[in-house]
């Protein structure tokens, strides 16, 4: 499984020794380098991210309030030559913060840690007698466990997903992207930076998004293509 990750900071000594980090890691994948927020913002319209390595003192705009105007921000990683930033961090629920210079060591338990969170909420596949495909998914101080069918569509919603069912919808404190992994190659197809849905359960198609549960979700520029290619259709 690969994630991929994007670095932000606005010093190029530290940008490549993060990069020379990431290429050390099986996982990881690197889908660019930006120097201020701005430039990373623009990229992130285009681009899936799960995992930002993003430095907090910028100009122009710092981290920090970076990930205060993303509406679904991917997981974060802040780095810093500076410890007075630590507590105002962790209150934005990133999955750690790094001091400079960052060495291979430490880059590798905070990477581990973002591992350990994409795989705690929502647990692999599994199947029971008779062949149905189920996994567990925490919500509500629960473990609930879902059959793949029962799933309506997934949304992305700032720091939590809705798994909407036929009956309920569940609220877990995860990353869109993490269900995303374990879905490829079900009956799933992400449309949209906030939605994921189940084919088996879509009603209508249209060039700007699909009908489901009497519910229209629009494609998003960056899936769109993908999307359609998953429904077998051609992009008007």
């Amino acid at each position: 499984m690969k994630f991929t990750c994007l670095i932000v900071d606005d010093e190029p000594l530290a940008r490549k020794l993060i990069s020379s980090h990431i290429s050390k890691m099986e996982n990881l994948s690197l889908a660019g380098e930006c120097s201020d927020a701005i430039e990373a913002g623009t990229l992130l319209r285009s681009k899936k991210v799960d995992l930002i390595f993003l430095d907090i003192q910028m100009p122009e705009i710092t981290g920090l309030q970076f990930v205060s105007t993303l509406k679904n921000p991917p997981s974060i990683i802040f780095t810093t030559a500076h410890r007075d930033f630590a507590p105002e961090a962790f209150d934005l629920d990133v999955v750690d913060y790094l001091l400079k210079p960052i060495s291979f060591e430490r880059f590798i338990k905070a990477v581990n840690k973002f591992f350990d969170h994409q795989m705690g909420s929502v647990e692999q596949l599994h199947k029971q007698a008779g062949g149905e495909t189920f996994i567990y998914v925490k919500a509500d101080r629960k473990t609930h466990k879902i059959l793949l069918d029962e799933i309506i569509f997934i949304e992305s919603l700032d720091d939590y997903v809705k798994v909407h069912l036929g009956n309920e919808v569940l609220i877990t404190r995860e990353n869109i992207s993490s269900f995303e992994q374990k879905l490829q190659g079900n009956q799933f197809v992400r449309i949209h930076r906030s939605y994921i849905v189940n084919i088996h359960r879509i009603s209508a198609i249209a060039s700007e998004g699909i009908e489901i549960a009497k519910i229209r979700l629009p494609f998003g520029r960056a899936y769109k293509k993908s999307a359609m290619a998953s429904l077998s259709l051609k992009e008007d």
